[in-house]
């Protein structure tokens, strides 16, 4: 089957600060900003013209994810997919098209609180990406979701939104939209909301470099060094700005050709190297 999308295209965030978010995605995650206004800060992390959107939470409390499709046809069936499963969707108004640097989309609640874009003709830049320190960076690769209904969640991603199982871990679920191993992880948690975004670099030199850069700046490592067992991924994760995971990790395996893999509910499932997790998200255990 085709995948519906062509990528994962977006996370915005809402954070109490602007100016402290504009300093922690440059001089910490070593995004690139590209735009700012009064009540929102555009970092690049590859071609597209943003990938991390910080916006001002008292102005927009809700957190965006997009994904995207290639023609104004495919958005208007995956409006009536969405509706067709029984998930209520809305048309962004001009307004929210051009904060989201978008042509036109559709917006729908996740079961988790969190709204999910699908956007058309997103604004790309026709400028390579030079980070402002040599993270690696080569784009934005995942987002992970915190969920209390894990299965209800999942069913928004799949029936509403088109995805497919990659694989689970326990009662995690990693979504494929787009031919990657996943773009959305969901994870069993106590709570409903953005758990994380994950960009993707080059090496597991790079994976390295930004542990010793977290180590040297006194950042909270919340995961890894590791390696995800499902997508293959060598990572490691701080947290920071928005209350959310930041991870940096190496390219994603392939999705299996045979269909999605069940992995036990341990935390060895999330890393196999066997580094310990604050994230209790990451730890396995059906009680969340």
């Amino acid at each position: 089957m085709t995948a519906p999308f062509r990528d994962l295209r977006y996370l915005r965030l809402p954070v109490p600060s602007l100016d402290a978010a504009a300093e922690y995605g440059s001089d910490v995650l070593g995004l690139k900003l590209e735009d700012r206004t009064d009540a929102a800060l555009y970092f690049r992390s590859d071609a597209r013209n943003h990938a991390l959107c910080y916006v001002d939470g008292a102005g927009e409390p809700v957190a965006s994810v997009a994904v995207t499709v290639a023609t104004r046809p495919e958005l208007d069936a995956a409006k009536e997919r969405l509706e067709t499963a029984g998930f209520a969707a809305d048309w962004l108004d001009a307004e929210s098209c051009a904060a989201r640097q978008i042509k036109a989309g559709v917006t729908a609640a996740a079961p988790n609180g969190v709204m999910v874009d699908i956007v058309w003709r997103p604004m790309t830049s026709g400028w390579p990406f030079h980070g402002p320190r040599p993270t690696g960076i080569v784009g934005l690769q995942a987002v992970q979701m915190a969920c209390t209904d894990i299965a209800a969640n999942e069913r928004f991603w799949t029936e509403g939104i088109g995805g497919t199982v990659s694989d689970w871990a326990g009662q995690a679920a990693f979504i494929n939209i787009d031919g990657a191993h996943h773009r959305v992880a969901l994870y069993p948690s106590a709570r409903d909301g953005m758990l994380g975004i994950s960009f993707g670099v080059e090496t597991t030199d790079h994976v390295m470099r930004n542990w010793y850069f977290m180590q040297g700046r006194q950042l909270p490592v919340v995961h890894g060094p590791g390696r995800q067992p499902t997508s293959g991924a060598k990572f490691v994760s701080t947290r920071g700005v928005g209350d959310i995971v930041y991870t940096y990790a190496t390219p994603m395996d392939a999705p299996e050709a045979n269909g999605p893999r069940q992995f036990p509910d341990e935390a060895l499932s999330h890393c196999a190297w066997g580094s310990p997790s604050t994230m209790p998200e990451f730890n396995g255990g059906a009680d969340k």
